[in-house]
């Protein structure tokens, strides 16, 4: 009846085009606190606008994973350290922030790598911060340094320009907007006005592309500056939200856990914006779904201080400030938003074929529905839909074409995306 292409891609949104290799900055212990007099200047670095409709909502995942007194005072100072960046450079042409030190307190490397991890996991707009830091944690002193890529003039001029570009974004969406709906918005903006920058591998090619600035005001980015982007984005509107660190396709890697209407969702962002036919395979999946091929960093509390710090033979590894149980498909996209097929006999699906007639009244090229698994057998329904017995799928095409001839799908060149652990199928179309 139809010409079927299958293209069986197991569950992987980025194999198509290379998008495989992903970097995720990891701070270093390359310089000593700097000792001599700097003059600071102080950085207003706070967005003072918000959509006018939705409460904006703090990001303290970071914070809230540190359990010591002391663990907290080094934050909230450093927190404020970010903001002070000295106008001269050291010999490695980085700008130190102020200073944070404190007597009679001793942080291990690995309790400061937490501190400093945690900073940076609460602040996603902070783009200036490099990937080194300097610190003293001996004779009942404790100090740390930070340091910027850009001088405090640059920053602030950079700085008004990401949050120009963000709220925009935010003040564009209208009131009344469900949790999803919003997330969803959001998704798609950062999508359409950014590039996944395929030629970076370090900070050293590009270290804004690590960054939101990366995302919002030159429009490339890396997988981190995706996921700072819409952590930053979701928060503004009040919807919680955290950064992941892992491995994607074995590869350094960062994604979001997304918490909507009270359960918790994962989303990649920078796998989304791939190919269009896996636009939403990474929207508000599972953790069973997300291991089909990322690979989950552990705790901070289960890591070894060796496996944080990299000492004594160990390989320093990236971890987690907070790890959700994501065990809900209520809110995936396309259990949400696209037609659920759930009856092999059923020659009449108005579902399916009133969805199918909207792609074609937009000369859509995709067109994707969900195989309820709670019905039916996944294999089983796609060999009847499109192979054996019936056919059913040409026969909705059969009806959408007698209702709208003017965009005819022509059945000789339909072309199948089976993406079984999402239980979905994609179909491409093409028109005569």
């Amino acid at each position: 009846m139809g010409i079927v292409l299958n293209i069986s891609t197991g569950f992987s949104g980025c194999i198509f085009d290379g998008k495989s290799q992903r970097d995720v900055l990891k701070t270093s212990t390359t310089f000593p606190p700097t000792d001599k007099d700097n003059e600071y200047r102080d950085i207003n670095t706070q967005n003072k606008k918000n959509n006018k409709y939705y409460r904006p909502k703090k990001i303290k995942i970071g914070y809230k994973s540190l359990t010591t007194k002391e663990q907290r005072d080094f934050y909230i100072e450093l927190r404020k350290s970010i903001g002070e960046v000295a106008e001269e450079t050291t010999e490695d042409n980085l700008y130190p922030c102020k200073m944070v030190s404190h007597s009679g307190v001793v942080l291990t490397q690995a309790e400061i790598r937490l501190v400093i991890s945690a900073v940076k996991m609460d602040n996603p707009t902070v783009f200036w911060l490099a990937d080194h830091f300097g610190y003293s944690n001996t004779n009942d002193y404790t100090a740390i340094q930070l340091y910027s890529y850009a001088s405090p003039e640059k920053i602030k001029k950079m700085n008004d320009e990401l949050f120009k570009s963000a709220n925009k974004i935010l003040a564009s969406l209208e009131d009344g907007l469900d949790e999803y709906s919003l997330e969803l918005k959001i998704h798609n903006k950062i999508i359409d006005m950014c590039k996944y920058a395929d030629n970076v591998k370090s900070s050293k090619d590009d270290y804004l592309a690590f960054t939101a600035y990366g995302v919002l005001v030159n429009g490339s980015a890396v997988c981190e500056g995706y996921s700072k982007t819409f952590q930053y984005l979701l928060s503004q509107l009040g919807i919680e939200s955290a950064t992941i660190m892992g491995k994607g396709s074995s590869e350094l890697h960062m994604w979001n856990a997304v918490k909507i209407n009270g359960n918790w969702y994962y989303v990649d962002v920078g796998w989304d914006d791939s190919k269009e036919y896996s636009k939403y395979d990474y929207f508000n999946i599972t953790t069973e779904e997300i291991k089909a091929d990322h690979t989950i960093s552990k705790l901070y509390a289960d890591c070894t201080s060796d496996e944080v710090t990299g000492k004594n033979g160990e390989t320093a590894i990236n971890f987690n400030h907070f790890i959700p149980k994501c065990n809900s498909v209520e809110e995936n996209y396309y259990v949400k938003s696209t037609p659920h097929f759930t009856d092999l006999y059923s020659y009449e699906n108005y579902e399916m074929t009133n969805a199918l007639y909207e792609t074609a009244n937009n000369r859509d090229s995709y067109f994707s529905f969900y195989i309820d698994p709670l019905y039916l057998d996944y294999s089983g329904a796609v060999e009847n839909l499109f192979h054996s017995g019936d056919q059913l799928f040409f026969t909705y095409i059969d009806t959408v074409n007698s209702m709208y001839p003017e965009n005819f799908i022509d059945k000789g060149h339909i072309y199948i995306v089976k993406k079984k652990n999402l239980s979905v199928v994609t179909v491409k179309l093409k028109y005569e």
